[in-house]
């Protein structure tokens, strides 16, 4: 809960076509599920390009936040959900091959999305 809200803070006042992240509404359930879902502008402000992968299959960011926090955003912007994902785990998609460090040039358009 946020100011007394059982809503999560919008990131951007919500409006889909303005830059910034907005939250889908797979986003919002999670939130009220206990999700570090309102943390995702600060990690991604946060985040350095090491902390940022790509999921190759599906062009999505994955930023790795503090305490294994990962958030998935759309390529367009949209926050998908986060989870808390151990690092082992994190690593072991990394040998797999499910995701893959971030580009240069795709670690500037994420960060693209925050004002």
């Amino acid at each position: 809960m946020v100011n007394g809200s059982s809503e999560p803070p919008s990131d951007n006042g919500g409006d889909q076509g303005q830059a910034g992240i907005t939250r889908s509404e797979h986003a919002r359930l999670r939130f009220g599920q206990g999700r570090p879902i309102a943390e995702v502008v600060n990690d991604i402000q946060r985040a350095g390009q090491r902390d940022v992968f790509v999921q190759p299959d599906d062009d999505r960011f994955v930023v790795r936040g503090p305490r294994g926090r990962e958030h998935i955003i759309e390529a367009n912007g949209e926050h998908v959900t986060s989870i808390r994902r151990p690092d082992a785990a994190h690593y072991a998609r990394l040998q797999a091959g499910t995701i893959r460090a971030a580009s240069e040039e795709e670690f500037q358009k994420l960060k693209g999305f925050i004002p």
